[in-house]
């Protein structure tokens, strides 16, 4: 690999957590995730996501990125950074940041279905999720439950299940193998 000046650059990724709020009907908050078609990871879940185009913003690159993968409206979705994740071994292709985004939308009547390189999109309740989740998601996810939590319209039901949520991702994610 050839660098245009001394130091390498690791590729920019961004990954989006998309909490759905409890209905009324007791259906608990629930978390979009998407069924990896590719390697690495392939066939494991994991956040809406993917690498960031030159010159694109990274607002922009989250927005499009959970368009192409789940068909969601990002005008629907109000999209918050949350935290760049950049530990070694988090990608097997290589040195690898992802800047991630958390947003919370009123139910899961969005409609989501699979597209890009997703092979399905479904939501998951957040207590519950399947693992192990692709990548760092685990941290990820973690993360921002722990940001979601501190809105301050964020209560009751949905703050206790974001809680537990977060308390069944603690500890430490494997890296990825293949």
């Amino acid at each position: 690999m050839s660098h245009c000046y001394k130091y390498p650059r690791p590729s920019v990724t961004v990954d989006a957590a998309i909490v759905a709020e409890p209905d009324g009907s007791g259906k608990p908050a629930q978390l979009l995730l998407i069924q990896r078609k590719n390697p690495p990871c392939k066939g494991q879940w994991a956040l809406p996501g993917g690498f960031v185009d030159e010159n694109e913003p990274l607002d922009r690159a989250a927005s499009r990125e959970l368009q192409e993968e789940t068909s969601v409206n990002p005008s629907d979705v109000l999209l918050t950074q949350v935290g760049a994740f950049g530990d070694p071994g988090r990608d097997p292709r290589g040195w690898c940041v992802s800047v991630a985004y958390a947003a919370l939308v009123p139910s899961t009547s969005m409609g989501v279905k699979a597209a890009d390189d997703a092979s399905a999109a479904e939501w998951f309740d957040v207590r519950d999720l399947p693992q192990p989740l692709a990548f760092d998601h685990k941290l990820i996810v973690r993360t921002a439950f722990q940001h979601l939590m501190q809105q301050p319209t964020v209560k009751g039901k949905l703050a206790e299940q974001l809680q537990a949520g977060a308390e069944k991702l603690q500890g430490p994610w494997e890296p990825p193998s293949e």
